[in-house]
């Protein structure tokens, strides 16, 4: 015992129970007798931890350590890994906050209208290079001075400070990006929060210690590794999606073979009484006059809204504006398909592109169904430019340089004019691809549904440097001189001035007011000059054979009536009233011609709506198929010889004035307005109901509301309008 005691005293003899060969360790200590007998007492413990500190002095001193982390600055690689990995998470957090508020909460922004299909992709990376960016720019300088200081002995006190800098920078660009695509909050302060909230998490983001190190490194390698796979395998996604629709198999069965396809043409802001088609005492669409030979056109047809966002949606699903609610800050979002889902679903392949990139954007919900959608050629665009203008951190960052003069690419602008040459090269293309892909195709053919949208004749009313110049013979005008806003200002100039400047006033509204007209007639004919060979060009390739044909418009423009310009502002027939024609497939031999004969040339004078189009042709081109659009079809009024009385007729309008990009709920002004019995009553939030005869008073002047002998006639419209006013959109089919 004597021994054992005096050996296990020495520094560096410490006795282990597995020294003892004689016994297994578990034996030793198993037996409670050996355990009483080697249990070292509290004093020799003292003694025992004495001698292991001394040991690891003295060994610490002979191999001089490393210095702790806190003691030195953060090393490069670590703190690149920290910024890559920031740069991603911000990346995906801004990433799940656009996409929340649009598939969420169903929020649609003007800004939010140009972020590219490659958005999923583009964000990530963008928030990733910008970070890395400002993080070499605000903490690389730091760094330098701190290892200045150091190698002169001076910079203990630096060290710390840079620790907390380089987490700060990081935590508020963790936070900056994020916080700016939040609607309602001021630069300033989501500069100001960022910058609080970054202090506060420094610490998480960098800290001197060895898992941190370790930490760091690995994610920066696995950012470094994984981001550029993600992005590629999400630009194909997107770049590949035509190729995936049209790889899907055409369900014959349901779309049959020799389907017929469908071209529908909108022509934006076209009111029908401008139209020669329509009786005007100016040429102004010969084009369409001979066209409408070919097939039938419909003299009173209406839209449900004065302006091209809900007249459109109303158009492609069959529901009235307040069923489906879209509007400038609001998506169509509802469970009703859109002609363009229904059509795809059964065969056929889908393409829209549009003139007017902002009302019909595929931000919207006009974008469901299609294969291929186009409209703000921006977001199809793949460069660094448009990458780092996709994330708000970089709105940002190239405002502040901009404000600093310094020179950068610019941005797509917000108003583009896509003329009627380029959207027609556009269809073409996508024709001309569709019509090979059916002849080599091994199954059956794809049928296909085509919408294009002109916005010639929209203001600012600029003809085409190559048109005739039938009914403008001037230089194209500033943009100042062919805006409705022009004749707005003249209006008010007029309502403002007194009784001795009025006659001067009139006449320079008078002037103002032809202006505007002569220049929407010659945008008007130009567009029908551009119709007229893209159709012949069709009809050339044999592409119209068996091709129904759609020409409408979306809505009208006010040139002066009713102290109006422009559009949205009223439910007068100025805006209400647009041209409808139906022409159906061509060819003889494929389509049985003789069948579509009675077809040709005809005209249809009872009042029909923009609401029973997609149940038409889902009646039309899928016959066999369940129509899931409300309404009824139009093919009512041309297969029966008696005519046919014509359903009520919704119009409605809602103006949202807006405060920035948020609309003002508080100045929104309703208008609604039904068409029956050759009758049409207007009723307004602010203003006393209208009422007017629709064939005897087209310019509605003559208001008939409030007239004893028309009172029981306007109870009944009254009490109709509150019936369609009722009617749920699901329940609508």
């Amino acid at each position: 015992m004597a021994e054992r005691t005096n050996r296990a005293s020495v520094p560096g003899k410490t006795r282990d129970a597995a020294d003892d060969h004689s016994q297994p360790v578990e034996a030793t200590l198993s037996s409670s007798s050996d355990s009483k007998l080697f249990r070292p007492t509290s004093a020799l413990r003292k003694i025992l931890g004495r001698g292991t500190t001394h040991i690891e002095r003295e060994s610490s001193a002979s191999a001089p350590a490393p210095a702790p982390l806190a003691n030195r600055l953060p090393g490069a690689l670590p703190l690149a890994g920290t910024t890559l990995a920031v740069g991603v998470a911000a990346g995906f957090l801004e990433l799940a906050l656009v996409f929340g508020q649009f598939h969420g909460l169903h929020q649609v922004r003007w800004s939010s209208l140009m972020i590219s299909r490659h958005a999923a992709w583009m964000i990530p990376v963008a928030e990733t290079l910008l970070v890395a960016a400002w993080t070499l720019v605000l903490v690389a300088p730091v760094l330098g001075v701190a290892a200045w200081l150091r190698a002169k002995g001076q910079g203990k006190r630096s060290i710390g400070l840079t620790w907390n800098w380089a987490g700060m920078v990081l935590g508020t660009f963790l936070l900056l990006g994020p916080l700016l695509t939040l609607p309602g909050l001021h630069p300033v302060a989501v500069v100001i929060l960022a910058l609080g909230l970054g202090y506060r998490i420094r610490g998480w983001l960098v800290r001197p210690t060895t898992a941190w190190k370790r930490g760091a490194c690995w994610a920066g390698g696995l950012v470094f590794v994984m981001l550029p796979v993600y992005s590629f395998v999400q630009e194909r996604r997107v770049t590949a999606a035509p190729e995936r629709a049209w790889s899907r198999p055409a369900p014959a069965a349901a779309a049959g073979v020799g389907a017929p396809n469908l071209l529908w043409i909108v022509m934006d802001t076209v009111r029908a009484d401008h139209l020669s088609l329509y009786g005007y005492g100016r040429q102004t669409t010969p084009e369409l006059e001979a066209l409408a030979k070919e097939g039938i056109t419909f003299d009173m047809a209406r839209s449900a809204a004065p302006w091209t966002l809900p007249s459109h949606m109303t158009m492609f699903t069959g529901l009235w504006p307040y069923q489906h609610g879209a509007r400038v800050d609001r998506p169509y979002y509802g469970p009703s398909p859109m002609l363009a889902e229904h059509l795809s679903a059964h065969g056929y392949t889908t393409a829209g592109i549009v003139a007017n990139v902002r009302v019909c954007n595929a931000g919207y919900g006009f974008g469901r169904g299609f294969d291929s959608y186009v409209d703000y050629p921006r977001n199809q665009t793949i460069n660094l430019n448009e990458t780092v203008c996709n994330s708000t951190l970089g709105e940002f960052t190239m405002n502040l340089v901009r404000r600093a003069r310094l020179p950068v690419p610019g941005v797509s602008p917000f108003f583009v004019h896509r003329p009627a040459s380029v959207i027609i090269s556009d269809a073409q293309q996508w024709l001309d691809r569709v019509q090979n892909r059916n002849q080599v195709a091994s199954d059956t053919p794809r049928p296909f549904f085509l919408f294009l949208n002109f916005m010639d004749v929209h203001g600012p009313y600029l003809p085409s440097p190559s048109s005739d110049r039938k009914f403008w013979s001037g230089p194209v005008p500033e943009q100042s001189l062919a805006s409705p806003n022009g004749g707005w200002l003249a209006v008010r100039a007029l309502n403002s001035a007194t009784p001795d400047q009025r006659p001067q006033k009139q006449q320079e509204l008078n002037s103002v007011t032809q202006r505007l007209i002569d220049l929407y007639d010659e945008c008007l004919h130009g567009l029908d000059a551009e119709l007229g060979r893209f159709l012949r060009d069709l009809r050339a390739t044999g592409k119209l054979d068996n091709t129904w044909v759609v020409i409408t418009g979306d809505h009208g423009e006010h040139l002066g009536e009713h102290g109006h310009f422009g559009h949205g502002s009223s439910l007068y027939s100025e805006l209400t009233h647009v041209p409808l024609l139906l022409i159906p497939p061509l060819n003889a031999s494929g389509t049985g011609r003789e069948s579509t004969a009675p077809l040709r040339d005809r005209r249809i004078g009872v009042p029909v709506a923009h609401r029973d189009l997609p149940r038409t042709f889902g009646d039309l081109l899928l016959p066999k198929v369940k129509n899931p659009f409300p309404g009824r079809s139009l093919a009512r009024h041309w297969n029966s010889s008696d005519p046919q009385r014509p359903d009520p007729i919704l119009s409605q309008l809602e103006k949202q004035p807006l405060d920035g990009q948020e609309v003002d709920t508080e100045r929104v002004v309703t208008m609604d307005s039904v068409i029956d019995e050759d009758h049409v009553l207007i009723e307004n939030s602010i203003n006393t109901p209208e009422l007017y005869q629709l064939f005897q008073d087209p310019k509605q002047d003559r208001n008939l509301a409030g007239q004893a002998a028309e009172s029981p006639r306007q109870a009944r419209l009254k009490r109709t309008l509150e019936s369609l006013l009722r009617i749920p959109a699901a329940a609508a089919p």
